[in-house]
């Protein structure tokens, strides 16, 4: 392809983006779909982009992208809201992740078939809703404050969880032999060095800024810190989405963590760092949304496919319904927010880059994974657009930006 032609469709696309954002404030139908659509034109219609090409990139982009969207997340939680809507949001995620990966792995071992190892890494794969899609979306809807935390921490722990048990999954395959013990030591040292590398690392960055108060790049130094952190805490054995969203959650209350903390600080995250946080986010999920799309091979669909697929999504949405009301019978003041909880069963970033790590891994028997993925991630957004347009049209507040 040549580079203007390039140039042109990377222009188009960005605009379309922006034309998609404007559009969801209007008729709150999300721009999720028409970017995926995007991507299926470019690659499997009119093979403008070769789908096999574009999965050599799958997890580096992915990651990229789910950094980048936790980053702003975080610093759009207000700590307050976070400490009082953890535990429901623990509660929901736990219910959902655990029935999910158990419902879909019970089917493809009793009634498709497969074996038990293989059934759960699908089920693990699939268990978890997307943050890269639920935080940009409930960003932009007109929800209150503490439905919009509770959702976001569920959508983070729920990415967190599904990567950590999907490692340990193929591990057990490609070892056979890994020990009871060891999800459950995984997960306490991941977390614990998630928590402890993310939180010192958003203190120190504190002291990092006030020092160069005033000087210019203070965001593209913020954005090296974010990548290298990312990095330290993965080479550590930890969960690098956790830490940098804790990350971002100090800058983001900077202030009220200042007072509490006593920190001889005068330095707070600015309009400035969060506008242009905010435009790399536009820019990045939108080139991902795209991307998953141009992966997508018809010649791969087939009926078995396609029959398992409408399963997974009956799964899906069955289990979804259950956490929900389990939840909303443990904490009552969460029942009329129901509709949006039940909406956000997404499947999108986590799923589609875990998806491509069997295979890489000379797993056999996964290499229908990416297409089964694919099929859900699909479905249920257009789920979650639906039930977006119907809570945004009953919803009397006004959007926000």
């Amino acid at each position: 392809m040549e580079v203007s032609v390039l140039f042109l469709i990377a222009g188009i696309i960005i605009l379309i983006g922006f034309l998609g954002s404007l559009s969801f404030e209007k008729t709150r139908v999300p721009d999720v779909l028409l970017l995926l659509g995007i991507g299926v034109l470019l690659g499997p219609v009119f093979r403008l982009v070769e789908p096999s090409i574009l999965t050599f990139f799958a997890e580096y982009f992915g990651l990229f992208a789910l950094v980048i969207i936790l980053f702003e997340g975080g610093m759009d939680i207000d700590i307050n809201r976070l400490i009082k809507e953890f535990g429901t949001a623990a509660i929901l995620v736990f219910i959902s992740f655990v029935l999910s990966t158990v419902s879909i792995a019970a089917y493809f071992h009793f009634v498709a078939g497969w074996d038990l190892p293989r059934s759960l890494l699908l089920g693990t794969i699939l268990g978890c809703t997307s943050a890269a899609i639920v935080i940009p979306i409930i960003n932009m809807m007109s929800l209150k404050d503490e439905v919009k935390t509770l959702l976001s921490i569920e959508s983070v722990l729920s990415d967190v969880l599904s990567v950590v048990f999907t490692l340990l999954l193929i591990e057990f395959i490609k070892l056979e032999k890994i020990g009871i013990n060891a999800p459950f030591h995984a997960i306490a040292s991941s977390f614990s060095i998630a928590i402890i590398v993310g939180v010192a690392s958003g203190l120190f960055w504190l002291k990092v800024l006030d020092l160069f108060k005033g000087r210019k790049y203070s965001y593209m130094t913020t954005l090296s810190a974010v990548l290298i952190i990312f990095a330290l805490v993965d080479f550590l054995g930890g969960s690098g989405p956790i830490a940098i969203l804790l990350f971002g959650i100090i800058l983001g209350n900077s202030h009220d963590l200042a007072r509490l903390l006593k920190l001889k600080v005068n330095v707070f995250i600015d309009d400035t760092i969060k506008s242009f946080h905010g435009e790399m986010t536009f820019f990045i999920r939108t080139f991902f949304f795209v991307y998953m799309g141009a992966m997508l091979s018809f010649n791969a669909a087939n009926s078995k496919i396609l029959i398992s697929g409408a399963a997974l999504i009956l799964i899906i949405i069955v289990v979804r319904y259950i956490s929900v009301q389990i939840t909303g019978m443990i904490f009552k003041e969460k029942k009329h927010d129901r509709l949006i909880m039940l909406s956000m069963l997404p499947r999108g970033l986590a799923s589609a880059v875990l998806a491509t790590l069997p295979v890489s891994a000379n797993i056999k028997g996964c290499e229908d994974f990416m297409y089964y993925t694919f099929f859900v991630i699909i479905v249920t957004n257009v789920l979650m657009t639906a039930g977006v347009f119907i809570v945004e049209r009953q919803n009397p507040l006004k959007s926000g930006p």
